[in-house]
């Protein structure tokens, strides 16, 4: 599997095999850290239109990834993001799925994710390659610093 460039890939890797949803989706996410702070290339990388690939978890993990790296990392959320495809979940969904975090998960899931009903972690999509500076500490809210210094 090439390593996927843009959320496109990462449809076309999912709609060719489900199974490697998962692994498109991280090894996309570590390409686009690899682009920071260069915002046009990381804009790029979130503008080209994925395909729907028909799992609706799939489908709401692309949209709300689209959706929240643009709001993440003060960009232009792509039109494609809104399309009704990535809002086709009909039951929550828990990300881990023990019963005694989904408290935790509905405060912490940023609002990209929460609108798809996906709950998950403050920051859903951390790699290794996570560019350096603070962390989400709940949806959304960032340290003061960072607000300021705009990044």
């Amino acid at each position: 599997m090439a390593r996927p460039q843009t959320l496109a890939d990462v449809a076309r890797h999912a709609r060719e095999r489900k199974a490697d949803f998962a692994l498109a989706l991280d090894e996309f996410v570590d390409e686009f850290y690899l682009d920071h702070p260069d915002k046009a290339a990381q804009q790029r990388r979130l503008d080209a239109v994925p395909e729907a690939v028909g799992d609706a978890l799939i489908d709401a993990w692309i949209g709300a990834a689209g959706e929240h790296l643009a709001q993440r990392w003060a960009l232009r959320p792509p039109a494609w993001t809104q399309r009704p495809e990535h809002f086709a979940l009909e039951i929550p969904v828990f990300l881990p799925s023990t019963r005694s975090l989904r408290g935790v998960l509905i405060v912490e899931s940023p609002p990209a994710f929460r609108s798809r009903l996906l709950f998950t972690r403050a920051e859903p999509l951390s790699r290794a390659r996570f560019p350096a500076g603070p962390r989400a500490q709940v949806a959304l809210k960032w340290p003061e610093s960072d607000s300021k210094s705009g990044s």
